[in-house]
């Protein structure tokens, strides 16, 4: 993947806007949930909470287009649950959305009515629009756009958003819900050969014009819903993946192909028990495997990314003014600071590691074959290496790579996520685990095991020379690395410094260093 560089390391994106919670409700077609955001400083938000309910307002809809009084009297309930949660966690403000279930139904209005009078929530119905512009925010805040489709399949329709040059172009909204079309199409259980070609037909043909009109080029895809998710954590189960996050999960079509073998044959009630499945998705999730396989051939991809933020995160950024869309870089640097006011360990510290870091890595970098996500992953690296001294000093380099691999660090993927919490338990001079060549296949191989040795040295080497700014040089071919430092730089280094750097430089790249002061 691309990136461009930002100009600064953990340029200071941070407002004066102080840190704060707030709500969102989303109530869907077939699930409803309540999240409450930790905002950051720094633009970023983090789910600290979330409850969910299926009341599935879209189920049964009468034939004159309202919803059935019975999934009004559910969605009122599920509403008023949520609202007692928001109060007994003191939740400042709160955002609540409805969308396309509520959206199309003659009764929409009055169901409104009902929630605001039984709640004191005011539910605003989002249009198809808004909400693949959500989408669209939500994803942009965790990866950088590019030319990409965002699309987020829901009970009642789906959303596709085409972004250019990561801005968001087009957008629309298809009646292809997985609630929707289950209803529609699949009257039998486990649906009949006819059935199931009926509803491919049927979403081929609505979405072959759609993405003509997109211009038909070949996209990346970001996917988002609670099916996208549900079928994620199937394939990851079904796959031993090592990272049981489905946040940048890359769901290819031959993941899609084994779940629908898997599943297509089983009654409802035998795909409860599928670990991912359950419950709330056994009823619709071949809607969505259908749906699935046609984006894909639509696209022209292999693959979806996954992407564990969407149009609640979306609601939430837009209501904190957060910039979008950003480089992987201004979404790393921002995750990182994040973090910083999360755990308070000092960022500023990590800020000028980072820098030295990189400049080192940009020397370095052709003796290993470093590129741009390797990069990335050190700037991440660096700027946590401390962060575990939140949890013990005296194994904080553990605790680090521990909070670089489980806290929402946006702008990278999987692998450079890996990376990055691998450089981070290396910076101490350690050697890697044996058990990482077993647990991490096939995210991490022999080459990233090598690309962690390498980013670790090139850490342990700016942590100590952070504070005299030095610059190092290396002419094509040698065998030896130069330092030089700054007249004006505060050259209070620890004690046997020297050694300490000549040690990870010769042991990992095999090169001399000479030191040259100013």
């Amino acid at each position: 993947m691309d990136r461009g560089r930002s100009a600064e390391v953990g340029r200071d994106h941070r407002s004066t806007r102080p840190a704060a919670t707030v709500g969102v409700v989303d109530i869907g077609s077939n699930t409803a949930r309540c999240v409450v955001f930790e905002t950051s400083r720094s633009d970023a938000v983090r789910a600290i909470f979330e409850t969910k309910d299926s009341p599935r307002l879209g189920l049964g809809l009468l034939p004159d287009g309202h919803l059935a009084e019975a999934a009004v009297a559910r969605g009122v309930a599920t509403a008023r649950r949520f609202a007692q949660v928001l109060r007994a966690l003191g939740v400042p403000r709160t955002l609540a959305v409805a969308t396309s279930a509520v959206r199309d139904a003659v009764n929409g209005p009055e169901f409104v009515r009902e929630v605001e009078r039984a709640t004191g929530l005011r539910l605003r119905v989002i249009s198809g629009a808004e909400e693949a512009h959500y989408a669209y925010l939500g994803v942009a805040s965790a990866w950088p756009l590019e030319n990409d489709i965002v699309f987020d399949l829901g009970g009642g329709s789906m959303q596709l958003a085409e972004v250019r040059a990561g801005t968001l172009r087009n957008s629309v909204s298809l009646p292809l819900g997985v609630l929707r079309l289950s209803q529609r199409f699949l009257e039998h259980d486990p649906p009949k050969k006819r059935e199931w070609e009926e509803l491919r037909e049927h979403v081929r043909s609505t979405l072959d014009s759609v993405v003509r009109a997109f211009g038909g080029r070949s996209y990346r895809l970001f996917g988002i819903g609670g099916t996208v998710r549900s079928l994620a954590r199937a394939a990851i189960d079904l796959r031993e993946w090592p990272i049981g996050r489905v946040h940048g999960y890359p769901l290819y079509d031959h993941d899609i192909e084994a779940l629908h073998e898997l599943l297509a044959e089983m009654p409802a009630q035998k795909r409860r028990s599928v670990p991912g499945i359950g419950n709330d998705r056994a009823d619709v999730v071949l809607a969505g495997i259908a749906v699935l396989e046609e984006v894909l051939r639509a696209v022209r991809a292999e693959r979806i990314i996954v992407s564990g933020t969407g149009i609640r995160e979306g609601v939430a950024l837009e209501a904190i003014g957060a910039r979008l869309p950003a480089t992987a870089e201004e979404l790393a640097d921002r995750s990182v600071a994040a973090a910083a006011e999360s755990f308070a360990f000092p960022l500023e510290h990590g800020r000028a590691v980072a820098t030295t870091a990189l400049a080192l890595f940009d020397v370095l970098a052709p003796r290993f074959g470093g590129g741009e996500s390797e990069r990335l992953a050190l700037r991440v690296a660096a700027g946590m290496h401390d962060a575990g001294t939140a949890v013990d000093l005296w194994n904080h380099a553990r605790h680090s790579a521990y909070l670089i691999q489980n806290y929402p660090i946006w702008g990278l993927d999987q692998r450079e996520v890996l990376l990055a919490a691998m450089a981070a338990w290396l910076h101490e001079g350690d050697e890697p685990p044996s058990e990482w060549k077993r647990d991490y296949l096939p995210i991490v191989r022999a080459e990233e095991l090598a690309a962690a040795r390498h980013l670790g040295a090139i850490l342990e080497v700016a942590e100590l020379l952070a504070p005299a700014r030095p610059r190092f040089s290396q002419s094509s071919g040698a065998r030896s690395l130069g330092v030089a430092f700054s007249s004006s730089a505060d050259t209070s280094l620890p004690p046997r410094w020297a050694e300490k750097v000549r040690r990870p430089m010769e042991r990992v790249f095999g090169l001399e260093v000479r030191f040259r002061d100013a």
